[in-house]
């Protein structure tokens, strides 16, 4: 399934408008990880004890996988307020006058590509701080939701605009 194009998500304003993390992504996460584990185990069975370390690694690759799929695990919902990100059942909710700086950077070490934005209510914690020395801005969306990263970016960056002026 394709997802929108940002401008007809953004024609949904003010919204709210809730967006999914791509299944098809977890699967290929769960797939790799399942394979791994499995070749953890036979490096185990054939007397090598590195293979614990892979086995545990990579089966833990498989729950957060399979948790990750299962219906209202993840999702960013936009509405005039701010949005709310929901991660392995956990919800954050932030508002659209406390956030900046909507852009696509590449997350290390696996070079992934999130959204980082800026985040006042953040900017005095320690992990902030850490974020904005690895990526210049002090907080991440969890996933891009189907979206490429440049899409998710712009279309949060525009909402956000639209937002604000409506207040």
């Amino acid at each position: 399934m394709a997802s929108p194009a940002p401008d007809a998500i953004l024609v949904r304003f003010p919204g709210p408008v809730t967006l999914y993390p791509s299944r098809r992504k977890w699967l290929l996460v769960f797939a790799g990880c399942a394979v791994f584990a499995v070749g953890g185990f036979w490096m185990i069975r054939d007397g090598d004890l590195r293979g614990w370390f892979v086995l545990i690694f990579f089966g833990l690759g498989v729950l957060v996988a399979a948790v990750a799929m299962l219906p209202g695990a993840g999702a960013l919902t936009l509405d005039a307020e701010g949005f709310e990100a929901t991660n392995l059942f956990r919800r954050h909710r932030t508002r659209w006058q406390d956030t900046t700086g909507f852009q696509a950077a590449r997350i290390p070490p696996a070079q992934q590509k999130l959204v980082v934005y800026d985040d006042v209510t953040q900017s005095a914690k320690t992990l902030a701080q850490v974020n904005v020395g690895i990526v210049g801005r002090n907080a991440a969306l969890p996933d891009t939701y189907g979206l490429s990263a440049d899409d998710l970016a712009q279309l949060m960056a525009q909402w956000r605009e639209r937002a604000l002026a409506h207040r």
